[in-house]
């Protein structure tokens, strides 16, 4: 990990693993898309306010009509 970097914790139904992120003008990134180890479907995962560090879980699957 490097200061532009941080560990991000993906919790999914499958299982939690962890990848690096780059920071977005020093922030978090609030989601972005991609796919698990577990899973080779691209999922769009969304930072977990309410927990403590950089913990994000599955929002949906890019370009899905939820309608």
């Amino acid at each position: 990990m490097t200061d532009s970097t941080y560990t991000a914790q993906l919790v999914g139904p499958d299982g939690t693993e962890e990848t690096e992120v780059e920071f977005l003008n020093g922030e978090p990134v609030k989601s972005f898309t991609r796919a698990t180890s577990l899973s080779e479907e691209e999922v769009v995962w969304e930072l977990d306010s309410d927990e403590d560090g950089y913990v994000y879980r599955p929002a949906g699957i890019p370009g899905a009509d939820y309608s």
